[in-house]
C-alpha cells in the first residue's frame, strides 16, 4: 500500500460559529480533512474552496509547497467567514504621529526644595 507522506505546515486553527472549539491542522492532510468536513460551509460555486482543495492535493503530489497549500486554505476560510488563528489574531494598532500633530503634553515634575 502506498501511504501519503505527511507534509507539515505551520499550525492553523479554524473557528466554526456553531462550535465552541477550534479545529486545528498541522499537516496538509489535516487541512483537507477540515475542508471536506461537514462543518465547512460549502457552496456549489465556491471557487476559493475548490482552489484550496486542489492546491492541497497538488501539495500531497509534491507539485507545490506547503506554504501555498496553507495560504489557499486560509483564503478559503476567510471567504467562508471563518476565523483563522493565528493569522486573524487580534493585533494592537500602532498610532503613528503625523507631521501636523502636536507632541504629547509633558507635565513638569515639581522641584525638590
Amino acid at each position: 500500500m502506498n501511504e501519503i507522506e505527511e507534509r507539515r505546515i505551520r499550525e492553523v486553527a479554524i473557528g466554526f460559529p456553531e462550535f465552541e472549539r477550534f479545529s486545528t491542522a498541522t499537516t496538509v492532510t489535516g487541512l483537507m480533512g477540515i475542508l471536506m468536513s461537514d462543518r465547512w460551509p460549502k457552496r456549489a460555486s465556491d471557487t476559493t474552496w475548490q482552489h484550496a482543495l486542489a492546491t492541497c492535493t497538488r501539495c500531497l503530489q509534491l507539485e507545490t509547497d506547503t506554504s501555498k497549500a496553507r495560504s489557499a486554505f486560509v483564503e478559503a476560510a476567510r471567504q467562508a467567514g471563518l476565523k483563522v488563528l493565528p493569522d486573524d489574531a487580534w493585533q494592537p494598532i500602532r498610532r503613528i504621529a503625523s507631521a501636523n500633530s502636536h507632541p504629547p503634553v509633558q507635565r513638569r515634575q515639581p522641584h525638590a526644595r
